[in-house]
């Protein structure tokens, strides 16, 4: 039978299996773009994490790369020619080592690139120059765009992206990093304990020693560059010659005698205060020395020179006058002529003389008749001849014995004793330690005194009296050591004595020495760090203008810039207790912070440098009067914030065994919270504050806290230090805070550019 063919459209399996390759269709047609966009994402997230890893590293390059320019600088070689070629080098292998450490290529000869940021006034904006020095900023390019993938700067791999032609892609990073230029003020301590080293203080002679400070001494002399002529011949090697060399070594006293006459001698006198010494032409058979009133005898000499001094309650007294007695001929009648003493009436006269040869003592007087005549025997015996009466009368000594002594009595209750006759007939001179003798011995007759304040005979006077001067061993020795003492103890304000502002007194000196390398280190660093100078004693000011013969500054317009030279030059006129003796360390610190208030660049790092020697003693209020001023009123502006909080301290090491806490007691410590109150307020805005204690007298703890208040570095220099140890070390403190430069920080590219 005949049977039609089925219709395949009308059979339901076929219309299932057609259905499903249709969809099969669709379903591929839909996936590929699945898959391209799944790989897209992959190599997307490849890429994105690549650009991170890269970029990370590259700004961690850049930061450390920035960092080891300040390094290198400061560790480079001895000798090295260009130290700032030498740290670029550095530099360019730090940055290579840190991308490396971060799985990241640089070149560096092509991918490391130095430029300086530097304030632009026109703009008040700080500019990143490229290509100049010296480089305070560091630009680390990572690029990955090398063909050739296996190459250490090859594009980077795709993992899908080749399905659709690309293998791979070009991937490039940057990071500029800088390290900020600061606006530094350097606060420096004025007052009159930075001289102390240069004083034959107690505290100073057991940290330094005498000779080392009498060698500062002779050596600030010599600095001052006085006209010769200017002191006479104090100043002289030999001050009896003009023409000798100048010294700054102190002399004593030598007195001259009268020119020879006839068969007289020449007679000197050193006066070394509790010591002479003789000289003569001829022998001296006995020598008195005048102690105030008395006079102290020494006989039994033949010899043409010697030292002498007084013993028992003599000894070591300051002697006033000598008398020499010299023999000229001991066969000749000695006579001594000289009016008696101690009665009333008109005064005798009597002539004594004495034979040897004859043993006969013959007195004859003016005026008055003799009562007595008593006669010592260089035996120690004695004789008297109550009936001696007359103007004159004679006597004859015992048989074998020498005459020594001879004591003449007349009425009306005179008498004198004449003495030294077994000395043989000769010469007697007087000489005496006086301010006109010092002034004949070293020319100083006629020649005027050369400084604003003092006179020769203060000096002198200081000079003979002086329990520092004495200490050091210079007691009536005069010169240039004793009178730079006498100037820096007595006038040591510049408008008393300008002149000292060109010696070596210390710890001022080394203090100087110090800002000069601290600013000529900023200056060659090259980061467009701006300084300021304040300087602080009783009162606090802001240094910037002087006006010196010859010499004149003013930078009053901008006192905290670029300006290196000026800040040394000032410094190089100034002087311990330059204006006042105090110590008002807070007033420093608030000076500082209204000069950077007013004066500092935005984008800069605001930086304080304190310096002190000694301890705070004096504070203001907040009219800025001066707890030592008639005017002050307390209004306890010196004080720190009532909530304040003192633990901060806990884990501070202090010279106590207990938390550093200063009470507010007594106004010393008022000084101090006045001090720490003014730190306080400057790291409340950001500043940063280093401190340096100079010498054993400096209140360590309190510059220490300042410091760790300041987020700064705290610096000591022991007082036990030689001058040249001592000026050594704050050099070397100052250079080290000139190198302390903030942390490099990273610069938003597109800003910097």
């Amino acid at each position: 039978m005949f049977q039609p063919k089925s219709n395949p459209k009308n059979d339901a399996s076929w219309s299932y299996d057609a259905r499903r390759g249709a969809f099969v269709v669709l379903a591929l047609f839909c996936l590929l773009p699945v898959i391209a966009f799944v790989s897209f994402s992959i190599d997307t997230g490849h890429v994105a994490l690549s650009k991170t890893i890269q970029q990370n590293a590259v700004d961690a390059a850049a930061l450390a790369a920035a960092m080891e320019i300040t390094n290198a600088v400061e560790n480079a070689p001895p000798g090295e020619a260009d130290p700032t070629a030498y740290a670029r080098e550095q530099a360019k292998v730090m940055a290579v080592d840190v991308a490396a450490l971060n799985g990241v290529f640089v070149d560096p000869n092509l991918d490391v690139t130095f430029g300086l940021r530097s304030y632009n006034p026109a703009t008040e904006q700080f500019e990143i120059t490229w290509g100049v020095e010296p480089a305070n900023a560091v630009k680390v390019r990572a690029r990955r765009d090398n063909a050739d993938t296996s190459a250490p700067d090859g594009k980077l791999p795709l993992m899908f992206a080749a399905v659709f032609g690309d293998d791979a892609v070009d991937m490039k990073s940057e990071a500029i990093a800088y390290i900020e230029s600061r606006d530094i003020a350097v606060v420096l301590d004025f007052s009159g304990s930075m001289a102390y080293d240069s004083l034959f203080r107690s505290d100073s002679v057991s940290n330094l020693g005498v000779d080392s400070i009498r060698q500062n001494l002779e050596d600030s002399y010599l600095a001052m560059f006085m006209a010769d002529g200017a002191l006479g011949t104090l100043d002289h090697v030999d001050p009896d010659n003009s023409a000798s060399d100048i010294t700054g070594a102190a002399k004593w006293l030598t007195v001259h005698g009268n020119p020879p006459n006839n068969d007289d001698p020449q007679i000197d006198v050193t006066f070394m205060y509790d010591q002479v010494f003789v000289e003569s032409d001829t022998a001296f058979k006995k020598v008195e020395l005048q102690f105030g009133n008395s006079w102290y005898t020494i006989n039994g000499l033949n010899t043409t020179s010697g030292t002498y001094s007084g013993s028992g309650g003599y000894s070591g007294d300051d002697i006033d006058g000598v008398k020499v007695f010299v023999v000229t001929d001991e066969n000749e009648p000695v006579v001594q002529t000289g009016d008696l003493e101690d009665g009333y009436g008109s005064t005798p006269t009597a002539s004594v003389t004495v034979d040897h040869e004859t043993r006969s003592v013959t007195v004859s007087l003016s005026t008055n008749s003799l009562d007595r005549i008593k006669i010592w025997y260089t035996d120690g015996s004695v004789d008297n001849w109550y009936n001696a009466s007359g103007s004159s009368y004679t006597v004859t000594g015992d048989y074998g014995k020498t005459v020594r002594d001879v004591k003449v009595y007349a009425n009306s209750n005179w008498d004198k004793k004449f003495d030294g006759f077994d000395q043989g007939n000769g010469y007697t001179e007087t000489f005496y330690d006086d301010n006109n003798a010092v002034k004949t011995y070293f020319a100083l007759n006629g020649v005027s005194w050369p400084f604003n304040n003092g006179s020769w005979d203060s000096y002198i006077n200081y000079v003979r009296s002086d329990s520092d001067i004495n200490r050091g061993g210079l007691r009536e020795m005069y010169g240039g050591s004793t009178l730079v003492h006498y100037l820096l103890e007595t006038y040591p304000k510049h408008s008393q004595t300008p002149q000292l502002s060109r010696t070596m007194h210390y710890p001022f000196h080394a203090v100087r020495k110090g800002n000069e390398l601290f600013v000529d280190f900023l200056q060659d660093l090259g980061f467009g760090d701006h300084v300021g100078l304040v300087s602080y004693d009783q009162e606090r000011r802001t240094e910037s203008i002087l006006n010196e013969s010859g010499q004149s500054v003013d930078i009053s317009a901008d006192p905290l810039d670029s300006n290196y030279d000026a800040i040394k030059t000032i410094m190089d006129y100034k002087q311990a207790s330059n204006y006042y003796p105090y110590t008002n360390i807070g007033g420093g610190i608030r000076q500082a912070i209204d000069m950077i208030e007013d004066y500092s660049r935005d984008g800069s790092r605001p930086t304080i440098l304190v310096m002190t020697d000694g301890n705070a003693n004096t504070y203001d209020n907040e009219a800025g009067y001066n707890s030592r001023q008639g005017s002050y009123s307390d209004d306890g502006y010196w004080d720190v914030p009532s909530d304040f909080d003192w633990s901060v301290f806990n884990n501070l090491t202090t010279t106590s065994s207990v938390p550093f806490y200063v009470n507010d007691n007594g106004s010393d410590n008022k000084a101090r919270r006045y001090a720490l109150s003014q730190a306080f307020k400057a790291a409340e805005e950001g500043y940063t504050l280093h401190t340096l204690a100079v010498g054993a007298g400096a209140d360590t703890d309190l510059m220490k806290a300042i410091a760790f208040i300041g987020g700064g570095e705290f610096i000591e220099v022991q007082g036990t230090l030689t001058v040249a140890d001592l000026q050594q070390q704050v050099e070397a403190g100052f250079y080290r805070i000139a190198a302390l430069v903030p942390p490099a920080k990273l610069a938003d590219p597109e800003v910097a550019e």
